[in-house]
């Protein structure tokens, strides 16, 4: 059963108020490149479920699906800044230890790869292998900061 949750719903609107604006258009979904690649993530869904309350669905796991590109408020006819949602949503979500401790493990190994080499995620083999496909050299990820 879904927890129904006004309290996120009076804080993520009081975070901004120009959430309120959205008309469900669907702009925001269809220029978003994680909802072209994972088919799970829709920032026009998170504004829906933040609006409905609707805690377990607006805090899953697919919100950190959101590869902050920023499209979605490039082209919101309402400026209602479906990518701040997203941060807020996260924010909420880690502030308030409503996320699991895999997907904590998860996002924290992300920035602390992120912090020591400039990416986000290692690069895997998969990736390697079409690069070779393509023609392309092999990257190297290197660390940024070294030991001091």
């Amino acid at each position: 059963m879904e927890t129904i949750n006004n309290e996120l719903r009076k804080k993520v609107i009081e975070e901004i108020p120009k959430l309120k604006r959205c008309f469900q258009c669907g702009t925001c979904t269809s220029s978003c490149p994680a909802t072209l690649y994972s088919g799970h993530f829709s920032p026009r869904e998170f504004i829906l479920e933040c609006l409905r309350g609707m805690q377990d669905k607006a805090l899953g796991n697919d919100l950190w699906r959101c590869i902050t590109c920023n499209s979605c408020n490039e082209r919101c006819p309402q400026d209602v800044n479906p990518y701040e949602v997203i941060v807020k949503l996260k924010n909420i979500a880690v502030r308030e230890n409503l996320i699991t401790p895999e997907k904590k493990d998860e996002v924290t190994g992300a920035f602390n790869h992120l912090i020591e080499t400039g990416s986000a995620y290692p690069l895997s083999e998969l990736t390697s292998k079409k690069r070779e496909e393509l023609g392309l050299g092999p990257l190297e990820q290197k660390k940024i900061f070294q030991d001091r």
